[in-house]
């Protein structure tokens, strides 16, 4: 299955858009996909670079070489579009550029590349969580989790059988993540041949201005979205937990042991892995720059563009709701971003 040129579109020229596309959705989305009301937006923006990174691939005659280059323009205009974007979130770009090389640079096969790219990015994403939370907060979390869930059952009448509730809880976590993984795998897979058959088609026209209802392309988080908060607000719950498993001073006891512990934590990553951290991407970016540098510039520029038309897409997704409208809105843009 070969891309079909469009208007003049060559290779190299799908590649770029698309990175544009893929920097877009790292640096300025997230308005839209809280407009979308769509619930889990790490696994919608997750699952949307999966697509354009399979397509990226796609289009590319050195798919991991262009991979590569890709994810390291995408890492560098998201520091410059989004200066204060946390050290987790360049780790997650980082592995699916990676991941995407790899994959790709060994399988033949687009769809089947597509679909293991989509489970290891969906994995990555529920795995790093549960590694942070289990930094945070020690074992005294799953000993809670237990508690409550040993708790529930009782009242049910129930047994938690051999599995016990933390079993059950990463069970049906990690089970969400693998059917998510798979969906956007499969649906990465079948997108080129979709995006291919629309190129032969005339190009869409391009709107003169921008429609009167405005895109929301950038969202301040309220506070109690923030992770702040809620890492204070699964702070609180655990320790209430741990004093209502364990009556008296034991429960107080662990209850300080936790709170000691997360600060701790928080103490080491603001005061020392942070700034390193930050430390070895300035570096990174610095080295880089002066390779990608004009790369970088030249999507950023492309930025109001792609801010049209993914207003005009979404306009044109306006038939449907949830999530299809997002499949629909994904099409749409990419087709526009390629014209």
């Amino acid at each position: 299955m070969k891309p079909t040129a469009w208007a003049g579109l060559d290779r190299a020229q799908a590649v770029e858009r698309l990175t544009a596309l893929w920097a877009l959705n790292e640096a300025g989305l997230g308005g839209l996909i809280h407009a979308l009301r769509v619930p889990f937006t790490g696994v919608v923006v997750g699952s949307t670079a999966v697509v354009l990174i399979t397509l990226i691939a796609f289009f590319a005659e050195h798919k991991a070489r262009a991979l590569i280059k890709a994810m390291t323009v995408v890492l560098l205009v998201k520091a410059a579009a989004s200066p204060h974007t946390p050290l987790p979130a360049y780790i997650s770009v980082a592995f699916q550029g990676v991941a995407a090389a790899l994959v790709f640079g060994v399988l033949p096969s687009i769809r089947l590349g597509a679909l293991l790219l989509g489970l290891l990015a969906l994995w990555q994403g529920a795995v790093q969580k549960l590694i942070v939370m289990s930094v945070l907060y020690g074992r005294s979390l799953w000993e809670s989790v237990d508690a409550v869930g040993h708790w529930i059952l009782d009242k049910m009448g129930q047994g938690s059988g051999d599995l016990s509730p933390t079993g059950w809880f990463l069970f049906f976590y990690l089970g969400y993540y693998t059917v998510a993984g798979l969906i956007t795998g499969w649906l990465a897979g079948v997108v080129p041949r979709e995006i291919t058959e629309l190129l032969k088609q005339p190009p869409p026209e391009k709107p003169m201005d921008l429609p009167p209802t405005p895109l929301p392309l950038t969202s301040r988080k309220r506070w109690w979205r923030r992770t702040p908060f809620r890492a204070g607000l699964l702070l609180l719950i655990l320790l209430a937990v741990l004093v209502w498993a364990s009556p008296g001073d034991t429960g107080w006891h662990r209850g300080l042991k936790v709170f000691l512990r997360a600060s701790v934590v928080l103490l080491v990553w603001m005061g020392l892995v942070r700034p390193l951290g930050a430390a070895l991407f300035r570096r990174f970016r610095q080295h880089e720059q002066t390779r990608y540098g004009a790369d970088a510039a030249r999507i950023m520029e492309q930025f109001p563009v792609l801010k049209q038309n993914a207003a005009v897409a979404w306009q044109a997704s306006k038939g449907a709701k949830g999530f299809r409208r997002w499949q629909r809105f994904l099409v749409e843009w990419i087709v526009r971003g390629l014209a």
